[in-house]
């Protein structure tokens, strides 16, 4: 896959699973009429929310975390993913999104992420039947 970064932004450490509603108050402005959150993973400043229309990244910014950066993928954008991890030693896991037009977002999942949950879900969104 290609070394080129989302422009915007570096890797960002989105975390673990969370209630869905977690990070509201750093997404409910970009939120879209109809739009529903369907997965939400919050780090120990970042996030990550797939949406029933795209994959939203929090990365909060600065000393205090006060500036907050909100990049959207639009799922039609998404052309590719690749997940590593290094198995029962590191359990971690990068996660690279290959977009049209926008190059690769690398986002770390924590621990408690079910990788292979997330893996299908991004199937099912990118592949539908």
């Amino acid at each position: 896959m290609s070394s080129i970064t989302h422009p915007f932004m570096g890797k960002v450490f989105v975390g673990n699973p969370t209630v869905i509603g977690t990070l509201l108050d750093k997404y409910e402005r970009v939120m879209m009429a109809g739009e529903v959150v369907e997965m939400e993973f919050k780090g120990v400043r970042d996030g990550m929310l797939f949406t029933s229309r795209r994959i939203v990244v929090i990365n909060s910014q600065g000393i205090m975390g006060r500036k907050v950066e909100v990049t959207s993928f639009p799922w039609k954008s998404i052309a590719a993913y690749s997940v590593e991890n290094a198995g029962t030693i590191d359990f971690d896991a990068e996660m690279k999104i290959c977009g049209s037009g926008w190059g690769v977002c690398e986002v770390q999942l924590g621990r408690g992420a079910d990788v292979q949950a997330v893996c299908q879900y991004i199937n099912r969104k990118i592949f539908p039947e």
